[in-house]
């Protein structure tokens, strides 16, 4: 995923920049354990894989209360534009779905155009709440 996540241009709607393999390793692990203790959520973190190839991640963290759950989609440069993202997240939303999450939140730069329309097809709409400068997204898993 090192590699996967080296391109500085990943960064440029959410700031940060590449991880090493040692943060990499130390984010892995504290994801591993399913979320904070004790801290009234927890995360689904997966990698998407292209056959056997790791080209990105998705990710939700989904509170206890029963609120929204955040979710998040990012794939390497190399393999954008083929509908990796779109194709992913919805899986994600799938999963969601099984674990009774019904409303899902995405938070978008709005210059992000190509996460713009992953969210469109996603069936999540903006609305005028805006966080950190970027645009608070919402929509439905599918579940009843």
């Amino acid at each position: 995923m090192a590699e996967v996540l080296a391109d500085p241009s990943l960064y440029a709607f959410t700031g940060g920049e590449p991880p090493t393999v040692e943060q990499l390793h130390d984010r892995y692990a504290a994801q591993l354990r399913g979320g904070p203790v004790g801290g009234g959520e927890r995360w689904v973190n997966l990698i998407v894989l292209l056959g056997a190839q790791p080209v990105g991640y998705v990710q939700a963290t989904v509170p206890d209360d029963g609120g929204p759950a955040t979710i998040a989609w990012v794939i390497g440069r190399p393999w954008q534009e083929r509908g990796l993202a779109s194709r992913a997240a919805s899986l994600l939303l799938a999963e969601l779905a099984d674990l009774g999450v019904t409303r899902v939140i995405a938070h978008i730069d709005p210059a992000h155009e190509a996460s713009r329309r992953v969210a469109a097809r996603l069936g999540l709409e903006p609305t005028s709440v805006a966080v950190d400068g970027e645009t608070r997204w919402v929509g439905s898993t599918g579940a009843p």
